[in-house]
């Protein structure tokens, strides 16, 4: 099979030469045999932009001399067994801004969908997501300004609000709020109901689908976000935690202690928040029951 579809690429006709109807890369000795399938691989071909296919006569050739020579170096990573991107595990668009897009599946895919997106009208999702999210908020006790806690995403490369992805395993999403305070709160040992209590600002809120920094995937989220209060206990922050003024987040961006700059990538659900608080969040009250909560 991996003979039949090499052979299939590398005589496909250049673009000045007369198309051929698919019938004619079947080999006398395949026509009783399983074979390669190549009107699904003309149907491919053909979203790439490599080749001129006419699914009613089954005609085709290439878009170009460069298409031609595409389809030629596609025929050898087909012949020696290679891969035109080797990992699809490492998440984060552009890891290495030196590397391309083939440096990972995801840094390859949100190229795919950025395309798809400057041509298709209304462009669908394919990627869904349930997210919950919570507000912690402090007063700073130099600067008096009112700053909520976010924490750095690696795989994002952006600030984010504590919170993550709705699990099947968790239920209700108010369960996947208690789950991703205590991982990403790790240390603090918060037990809700006992050391805070979460009130639902807002729920299955769905701004505008946004390119994932993460997995680079077209997606629709679905936001629950939550207000922290009655918080009892001071909190111990991580290296990637970092209080941000109501003031700078609303801007649309976060700018860590060396100066450096980190854009939201969807600002639309912070100024969903913002809408759906009356006064906006700097009118929300902070999240500790007392003055004696966490001012550090």
């Amino acid at each position: 099979m991996r003979h039949q579809l090499t052979h299939f690429l590398t005589h496909i006709p250049q673009s000045n030469e007369d198309a051929l109807p698919l019938t004619a890369f079947i080999k006398d000795e395949h026509r009783n045999q399983e074979a390669v399938p190549f009107e699904a691989v003309a149907h491919l071909l053909a979203t790439l932009g490599l080749v001129e296919f006419d699914e009613t006569t089954g005609m085709i050739r290439a878009t170009s001399q460069t298409a031609k020579y595409a389809l030629n170096s596609l025929a050898e990573y087909v012949k020696a067994d290679l891969k035109i991107v080797e990992d699809w595990k490492t998440r984060g668009v552009l890891r290495n801004p030196d590397e391309g897009a083939l440096q990972n599946g995801a840094s390859f895919l949100h190229l795919l969908e950025a395309q798809r997106l400057a041509i298709q009208s209304n462009a669908p999702a394919t990627r869904t997501e349930k997210v919950g999210q919570v507000i912690i908020k402090r007063t700073n006790p130099t600067t008096g300004d009112p700053e909520l806690l976010f924490q750095y995403d690696k795989n994002a490369n952006q600030y984010q609000l504590i919170g993550g992805r709705w699990r099947e395993s968790d239920g209700d999403i108010l369960n996947t709020m208690v789950r991703e305070i205590e991982e990403e709160l790790e240390g603090n040992d918060l037990v809700y109901e006992q050391d805070y209590q979460l009130k639902l600002i807002t729920g299955d809120f769905v701004p505008p689908s946004v390119l994932s920094p993460t997995f680079g995937a077209l997606t629709q989220y679905h936001f629950w976000v939550y207000h922290m209060v009655g918080l009892t206990r001071p909190l111990t922050l991580q290296t990637n935690d970092q209080w941000v003024p109501i003031s700078q987040m609303l801007g649309g961006t976060v700018i860590d202690p060396s100066g450096a700059h980190y854009p939201f990538q969807n600002m639309h659900i912070y100024y969903a928040m913002n809408e759906a608080i009356e006064g906006g969040l700097i009118n929300l009250p902070d999240s500790w029951a007392n003055e004696s909560g966490n001012k550090k």
